[in-house]
């Protein structure tokens, strides 16, 4: 139960609908699990106080994870930076016509092919054999 609530809040994890006994889950729950939920005859082993203490327990530790740079995000850092260059390099020898680039029309068969760029447009491999 909150400060700002008179009611507690539903037993499954995620919702927040409004309950009268902190113990039982709320009617849209009910609707949306059907038989999965049933009641037990034994007394709860926790309360709406153990579960908010948990939840709070985890959040901080994803808190502190996040927080925390890994030696994976630095190494992804270097490859990142080294896969960029490489697209770039290949793109500029694309536009420059020393790289062939898959997918793209030919200006002389109009097919889709892997082509070089050409002042004319886009040249396939087999149109460039024939000339």
């Amino acid at each position: 139960m909150t400060a700002e609530s008179l009611f507690a809040e539903c037993i499954i994890p995620g919702c927040k609908q409004p309950v009268t006994d902190e113990l039982i889950p709320c009617q849209t729950c009910r609707a949306i699990f059907g038989p999965m939920l049933h009641e037990a005859d034994r007394p709860p082993s926790y309360t709406a106080a153990d579960l908010a203490e948990r939840d709070a327990g985890t959040a901080a530790a994803y808190r502190m994870m996040r927080a925390l740079p890994t030696a994976a995000q630095h190494n992804d850092l270097d490859t990142e930076r080294e896969r960029r260059t490489v697209e770039h390099e290949k793109a500029a020898a694309q536009e420059r016509g020393e790289a062939e680039k898959a997918n793209q029309t030919c200006w002389l068969c109009e097919e889709r092919r892997t082509c070089l760029l050409r002042p004319q447009g886009w040249e396939c491999r087999q149109c460039r054999e024939i000339r």
